[in-house]
């Protein structure tokens, strides 16, 4: 997981990626499953590197999802040390 944890940026990425597959991904945090395209519910999980929790995935695109979000979670962020323009680039060639 980026050592940042799941934060507004990542889990907009995640929703992103989740509405492009045709599948309904949670995440089961402690036992309590949470809906993976709402933004609050995510980010209320706190995820941070080292979490531990699952992930579901059901529907026709349920494996194409899966390996989407698992590198979603697990690339880089831009460098927010970088300049605007720079990160603005790397999040535009990620697309």
């Amino acid at each position: 997981m980026n050592p940042n944890g799941v934060h507004c940026r990542i889990a907009e990425r995640l929703i992103k990626v989740i509405d492009e597959h045709e599948a309904t991904v949670r995440i089961i945090d402690q036992g309590q499953p949470v809906d993976c395209t709402s933004i609050l519910e995510l980010l209320s999980l706190a995820l941070v590197q080292g979490s531990r929790v699952q992930f579901t995935a059901r529907g026709p695109d349920a494996d194409q999802v899966v390996a989407a979000v698992e590198q979603v979670l697990s690339e880089p962020e831009p460098d927010q040390n970088a300049p605007a323009w720079m990160r603005m680039q790397q999040e535009a060639l990620k697309e």
